[in-house]
């Protein structure tokens, strides 16, 4: 998936196991944008095991690792 093609708010599944676990986007970060200190584009997510959980771990991924 694209950076641009990214939604704040709505909930993706990842690429390399879309069975396991969902990620909210919380915002996208650009390089070397605030907590981003990589040198490519990473989305802040909150991951969490079913789509409806209200807590989850902050997480950082590529938009590539991402599908709707």
């Amino acid at each position: 998936m694209r950076a641009k093609d990214i939604v704040v708010g709505d909930i993706y599944k990842f690429k390399a196991h879309p069975e396991v676990g969902f990620a909210k986007a919380i915002k996208v970060l650009k390089p070397k944008e605030g907590e981003n200190t990589n040198n490519y584009i990473v989305v802040m997510c909150e991951h969490t095991y079913l789509p409806n959980d209200d807590y989850g771990f902050i997480r950082y991924f590529k938009p590539s690792d991402l599908i709707k």
